[in-house]
């Protein structure tokens, strides 16, 4: 039977949930998610704990914050005029929102509080400072090359 190794394209099926037993997102049947293992495009620690899983076997991981979304940083809560979204924004608490800055880098905030004059953003990811719990199962491996760096 395949194990899953570094190169190989994997199909999962993948439940994010929050400690407090929330499921955040799903990868189902409808929409497995398809990672190549080694190329970092899903959670590196979430890909090394995949690595040596069979097609069909299942496992939980548990992902501390700096292996998922990173840690909570006061220091991206941020006042800002509340003249800076013009007259006709919908400025609500829990509003996601779009940032255009002048040198043209884009960043998303949520509204944490409105005030009379400034409104506080908080350009943390919503899930910064939480634990991330997967329950993968891999659906199918497709051989993928072989470096010769060991495994």
């Amino acid at each position: 039977m395949k194990v899953v190794k570094n190169g190989d394209k994997v199909k999962i099926l993948c439940e994010a949930r929050l400690e407090n037993g929330e499921t955040y997102y799903t990868w189902g049947e409808e929409n497995p998610l398809e990672i190549v293992i080694g190329e970092g495009t899903f959670f590196p620690a979430a890909e090394e704990e995949i690595k040596n899983m069979r097609e069909g076997e299942t496992k939980t991981i548990t992902l501390e914050p700096d292996e998922a979304f990173g840690p909570y940083m006061e220091e991206l809560v941020l006042e800002v005029p509340r003249e800076s979204f013009g007259p006709d924004a919908k400025i609500e608490k829990g509003t996601r929102i779009r940032i255009n800055t002048p040198s043209g880098r884009v960043f998303y905030g949520t509204v944490a509080k409105v005030n009379e004059n400034t409104v506080i953003l908080d350009l943390n990811h919503p899930l910064a400072g939480k634990k991330i719990i997967l329950t993968i199962t891999v659906i199918s491996i497709q051989n993928g090359k072989r470096s010769s760096t060991p495994q």
